[in-house]
């Protein structure tokens, strides 16, 4: 495995706090991997405040819900129930391009956070989607980091998960 990457779930954090949880992985870069990045009830994560927040702490700030969110627009991506379906959703040309960009990002040296919005990563895309991908597929080492300063190993909880996986 090459290159570690850290995720992140904003939770319901104070800004102080989160910023406080990146610098402690000496973060660059915030990925925010959510297909719509607003809060209805933390609005100081919603794109634009978020975007600034970044900015005025020395992070960049990139916004790739586009390519590898959760919640994709399109219904050719949902199974008979109206569920994403994450199988096929990592086999399409975007989401495989956006984890593209993310590894040039981190073999350019780049200290990438992937941010959405739930604290828990095992009830979120970023680790039955992307950090799967990466792990298992990629051999990325992804990391999620948790609210308590804490960090999960990504590929030590890839033994079941969602019923939306369809690995059987």
């Amino acid at each position: 495995m090459r290159e570690r990457l850290f995720t992140i779930g904003h939770s319901n954090h104070q800004a102080d706090f989160f910023l406080e949880l990146l610098s402690s992985r000496e973060a660059q870069v915030v990925v925010d991997v959510r297909s719509v990045p607003y809060s209805r009830y933390v609005s100081r994560f919603n794109k634009r405040e978020l975007e600034t927040l970044c900015k005025l702490s020395g992070l960049k700030y990139l916004f790739m819900g586009d390519q590898i969110g959760g919640k994709p627009a399109d219904g050719a991506f949902r199974d008979s129930r109206g569920r994403v379906d994450y199988a096929a959703l990592a086999r399409s040309d975007h989401f495989r391009a956006g984890l593209d960009r993310l590894e040039k990002g981190l073999a350019a040296g780049w200290r990438i956070v992937l941010l959405c919005a739930e604290e828990d990563p095992l009830r979120c895309h970023r680790h039955w989607l992307i950090a799967k991908e990466l792990e298992l597929v990629r051999r990325v080492k992804v990391w999620h980091l948790r609210a308590d300063g804490s960090e999960m190993r990504a590929v030590d909880h890839f033994g079941g998960g969602p019923e939306q996986l369809g690995m059987f």
